[in-house]
């Protein structure tokens, strides 16, 4: 708080923390009453202690999966995810229902488990939670750990405890720096016990484990901040985004207006106007609108949660996909040109998209020198060109699928 005080006085303040997660209060739970699954005789959803949660037929708990119990459980899966008007206490069923299908699950349940996390990122924290149940009381299987690698863009909170301790316990580790960045920054929104697992995953991966007294100094997600950047010296620093004082908007304001949102809210042709407005369209695709320069947008409703597109859009240097470097290039007359390369129809040239959305042709022959740089092309600020209502329901656009999109997607392996 004092950190964020001083920032302010100076005309930036920190973005907190809840963007990832964590520094909210956390309070017990009601417990889960048991709830009755049609199609199966005497069959309930029942809690035996905090967070575990079991399927009980007749008194006695379920130990494996058959294609009865799946099919019953399944559609009552899908009649909760369906409820028009979900409540707390629904949602809650529908995260305990999950967890409880994974600590039995079979192969047709996992494999309806991994297509859940792929076709609706919104609720990607909850199947990456029952995934891990999974993986802590079964299997470590390789293709359950890439899907709680890549969950780490989206868990928070106590759910990001579970998803880190379990990848402790699989031998399979990442190597790459930006999951490696991106624990740092889970552990950075975590409590005490949160960034001790955090510490313990990223020695997990890297086999670097500091002196006590260092971390005893300073605490554990610091000195990794700090090893990061000297290991890493070309990739992005792990901290937060800084949100300056004087834009329009702020993440946690449009976040929380975002989750207040029904979808029969959702202003389709007021969210066209806005990508258009905010001019999406000189970078990006979205259906048959747009350039196809930058990402296409078309099917990220269907790889990104609301929170990961608002905060790409606020903040575009916080990530950068591998697949869209920027780049400054020096030409031997002296031209400084910076933004993302692209393919042209004559090989001796290049393209090069400014932040702008300017397109320039450089002859190859002219080039001096290539630069890489560790900042989006995307502007920041974008987003104060619109009113709230116009980022809300940009936002909600591009969280749909427009008309002619293909209805999955599959994500490259981390």
């Amino acid at each position: 708080m004092i950190i964020q005080r001083i920032l302010s006085s100076i005309g930036t303040i920190v973005l907190i923390p809840m963007i990832f997660g964590t520094l909210v209060i956390l309070h017990a739970k009601e417990p889960i009453r048991s709830l009755k699954i049609d199609g199966l005789d005497e069959a309930f959803l029942e809690e035996n202690s905090q967070g575990e949660f079991q399927i009980v037929i007749a008194g006695e708990p379920l130990s494996r999966m058959t294609g009865a119990e799946f099919s019953a459980l399944r559609d009552l899966e899908i009649d909760l995810r369906n409820q028009k008007h979900s409540d707390t206490q629904s949602k809650r069923h529908l995260n305990a229902l999950l967890i409880a299908m994974a600590r039995i699950a079979d192969k047709p349940t996992l494999m309806y488990l991994h297509e859940l996390f792929e076709s609706y990122p919104e609720r990607r924290n909850d199947v990456a939670e029952a995934i891990s149940w999974y993986s802590k009381e079964n299997q470590r299987r390789d293709a359950d750990w890439r899907i709680l690698v890549r969950s780490l863009n989206v868990v928070e909170g106590e759910q990001a405890k579970t998803v880190m301790s379990v990848l402790t316990k699989f031998r399979r580790r990442s190597n790459k720096a930006q999951w490696i960045r991106q624990v740092i920054l889970v552990g950075l929104a975590q409590d005490v016990l949160g960034q001790e697992i955090a510490s313990q995953l990223l020695s997990h991966w890297t086999g670097v484990k500091f002196d006590q007294s260092t971390v005893e100094k300073h605490s554990p997600m610091l000195v990794w901040q700090r090893w990061f950047t000297e290991q890493y010296p070309d990739e992005l620093e792990p901290v937060f985004p800084i949100e300056d004082a004087e834009s329009r908007w702020k993440f946690t304001n449009l976040m929380s207006e975002l989750k207040k949102r029904s979808k029969d809210k959702i202003d389709l042709k007021l969210g066209e106007q806005s990508f258009v407005k905010a001019t999406c369209v000189k970078c990006h695709r979205f259906g048959k609108l747009g350039e196809k320069v930058g990402p296409d947008l078309t099917s990220v409703s269907r790889r990104l949660q609301q929170k990961e597109i608002l905060l790409a859009t606020m903040f575009p240097s916080h990530f950068i996909p591998e697949e869209y470097p920027t780049f400054t290039i020096v030409t031997i007359q002296g031209k400084v040109l910076t933004g993302m390369m692209g393919a042209t129809a004559n090989r001796d040239q290049l393209l090069i998209l400014t932040g702008k959305g300017e397109k320039h042709l450089i002859d190859k022959k002219d080039i001096d020198e290539i630069i890489p740089v560790k900042k989006s092309s995307m502007p920041e600020g974008l987003l104060n060109l619109l009113s709230k209502e116009e980022v809300l329901q940009l936002i909600s656009f591009l969280a749909t699928l427009p008309d002619g999109a293909p209805q999955t997607y599959r994500h490259k392996s981390p």
